[in-house]
């Protein structure tokens, strides 16, 4: 009597297992898994890419004012330029589902890599010529090739950039532009502006008979002249736009690096190359991804080069 006493009471209390049997609607069904809380769970290896994913965008560090690489439209507030695409390229990689998957914050070159450095934003674009490590940032790419070109009326008869000696030639101030316009003996007769749009006025007014800047920048003012203006071609020197990364996440890097090199072989590069500047012309060759330097913790940051501040 007391066993079976016992047994009832473990019945009625719900502490006997119950055997396996044909009958399943007897069987106690498998425990409910919890809800996962965060993206790590995922194991993508990359805080920063976890950040995204868990934030369902991707928060972009750039610049607002140049024209076929990172410009606002003052009506709107939409951007648009190869930044733009390689942005989109970038959150999609990541796995953004988002039809919209890119918030961009404009500033300054030095406030955006600080904002990096904060944790602001998750990555940084914008006509950055480097890829030398500073505090707390590496950089990955090139992902754009750009050489310093110059700009001139179409109606004007300049060819060459020897037609170009002794005469004024605009640039933007404090972009490292008028020493490798110097260097490269175009002219010494160097003209410079605060905004690349002024160098342009400039240039359409007669003021002067050039600008010189990036070519990516210069297409853009080109592309939305009307033929007013062309792009000599003559590319002065040979330098690359870069993506500025959290220099600790080296997960991240692999995986910029890897989403990089798939565009440049796939033609999804070329197709982007394509949508800012046009099919006219076949794109360029992809650049070549340079090895990453041995990430340092140097005294003070490396300098960092674009083509021209915000407005």
């Amino acid at each position: 009597m007391h066993r079976r006493s016992a047994v009832a009471a473990a019945v009625v209390m719900g502490v006997l297992p119950l055997a396996a049997c044909g009958g399943g609607s007897a069987e106690t069904p498998p425990p409910t898994e919890a809800p996962r809380t965060s993206v790590t769970d995922d194991g993508s290896g990359s805080p920063t890419i976890d950040k995204i994913r868990q934030n369902g965008r991707l928060l972009m560090g750039t610049t607002d004012s140049l024209p076929g690489v990172s410009l606002q439209d003052q009506g709107t507030g939409k951007y648009s330029g190869f930044d733009t695409q390689i942005s989109v390229a970038i959150a999609k990689a990541f796995g953004l589902k988002d039809a919209d998957p890119v918030r961009y914050r404009s500033a300054s070159p030095e406030t955006r890599l600080n904002s990096l450095r904060s944790g602001d934003v998750d990555l940084v674009v914008g006509a950055i010529k480097t890829n030398q490590p500073q505090p707390q940032i590496a950089f990955v790419g090139p992902y754009l090739k750009v050489a310093q070109d110059l700009l001139v009326r179409s109606d004007s008869g300049i060819t060459t950039s020897a037609q170009l000696a002794d005469k004024p030639v605009c640039v933007v101030a404090e972009t490292g532009a008028a020493q490798k316009l110097k260097a490269a003996r175009v002219t010494q007769n160097v003209v410079e502006e605060n905004l690349g749009t002024r160098c342009v006025e400039a240039l359409q007014a007669g003021k002067v008979s050039a600008f010189s800047a990036d070519d990516a920048v210069l297409r853009g003012y080109a592309g939305t002249s009307n033929g007013a203006l062309k792009v000599l071609g003559v590319k002065l020197t040979d330098e690359g736009y870069y993506i500025g990364v959290p220099s600790r996440d080296k997960e991240l890097r692999r995986q910029l690096e890897a989403m990089l090199k798939k565009a440049f072989e796939d033609g999804s590069w070329a197709k982007m190359y394509g949508a800012v500047y046009g099919t006219s012309e076949p794109a360029p060759t992809p650049p070549v991804l340079s090895p990453a330097p041995v990430t340092t913790t140097p005294s003070t940051p490396a300098q960092t080069t674009t083509t021209a501040p915000p407005r």
